[in-house]
């Protein structure tokens, strides 16, 4: 994925707060292959607004991986994330929005339609 001038973040990694540590290795493995990532322990600092400082890594992130495990179909937060990818381009025409499973579990109908990455992280 060659760098993009108009994102600073190549990916955003949407996730929930139990899968941290298979997501911060994925991070790491992605960061260490020359990828820009935003990670939220590496963009929100003490005292940011972290719901702003999320939608901007979301503006500023060329693709956005939806890290899915049953913790993040249960997470409210990563649901309004999953959202905003979705509504902003239904049809994923910008190849924008990457579904990842990380684990076994139902995906919702909404995101049934998306052909995803299975990828079990140890």
């Amino acid at each position: 994925m060659p760098p993009s001038p108009d994102f600073p973040y190549d990916v955003f990694l949407s996730h929930n707060r139990a899968d941290k540590p298979r997501v911060r290795r994925l991070a790491e493995r992605l960061k260490a292959a020359g990828v820009r990532v935003w990670l939220d322990v590496w963009n929100v600092g003490p005292g940011d607004l972290i719901a702003l400082k999320v939608d901007e890594g979301l503006e500023q992130s060329r693709v956005r991986l939806l890290c899915i495990s049953p913790a993040a179909l249960a997470s409210g937060w990563v649901a309004l994330e999953r959202s905003t990818a979705v509504h902003r381009d239904p049809a994923n025409a910008g190849r924008r929005f990457i579904p990842l499973l990380l684990g076994d579990c139902s995906l919702p109908e909404s995101l049934r339609r998306y052909m995803y990455a299975n990828l079990h992280i140890e």
